[in-house]
């Protein structure tokens, strides 16, 4: 299940555990595991895109030319194993 919520140029999206069994990963593996992701996607790789984690909390930040690639990297985020929330600080160029 996940939740989004947008404000603006912010997004946030909530991912709630359903096995809370599995090792979390640490935050250095989080954030690499995320940033690993974003670049998956031809059209987020280019943003040159800082990721980084707080127990499970995942912080995007960079500079986008539209709001769907905030939301596609929230998406892409959120799909990342031991993610449980993702806080995207994304900014609009121009």
């Amino acid at each position: 299940m996940a939740v989004l919520a947008c404000s603006g140029a912010f997004a946030a999206h909530a991912v709630y555990a359903e096995d809370a069994a599995v090792a979390a990963p640490t935050d250095e593996q989080l954030a690499a595991s995320v940033k690993q992701a974003l670049d998956a996607e031809p059209e987020l790789k280019p943003l040159d895109l800082k990721v980084s984690s707080k127990k499970g909390e995942v912080t995007i930040e960079g500079v986008m030319t539209d709001d769907q690639q905030m939301f596609k990297a929230g998406q892409a985020a959120e799909k990342v194993p031991g993610v449980k929330f993702v806080i995207n600080k994304m900014e609009q160029k121009g």
